[in-house]
């Protein structure tokens, strides 16, 4: 069976511009998130709950330019991956938060966890 996990997770991101199709990520924070240019990404706003399905591209230092959403409004950016059950025992989700001027404030991890069903 092949199941969907979260692989990497950008949250507290500010949008610096909101234009284009894509969303265009500083690639300081790529690389943190370990997300590559034209990935598929997942973008939650938080404000409004909207999810937004697109891909990423390079932008300038500092910039979260959202095809949805204005300057100042903050977002999640999720990516996901696809695993058979195997994989998925000893996966990881990254989880990169960023500050102020949307600069990298921690780098994480998470594990998927499993717990037994009860009867």
């Amino acid at each position: 069976m092949m199941r969907r996990l979260v692989r990497a997770v950008i949250q507290n991101a500010t949008i610096t511009s909101g234009e284009g199709l894509t969303l265009k990520i500083d690639p300081v924070i790529l690389r943190a998130a370990n997300i590559l240019p034209l990935e598929e990404v997942e973008i939650v706003h938080y404000a409004t709950g909207e999810r937004v399905t697109t891909f990423a591209e390079v932008a300038g230092t500092g910039e979260i330019i959202s095809p949805r959403g204005r300057a100042g409004d903050t977002i999640s950016i999720i990516s996901w991956g696809v695993m058979h059950d195997g994989q998925t025992l000893a996966h990881t989700a990254k989880i990169v938060t960023l500050g102020v001027g949307n600069v990298v404030a921690a780098i994480g991890e998470t594990a998927a966890e499993a717990s037994p069903l009860s009867s």
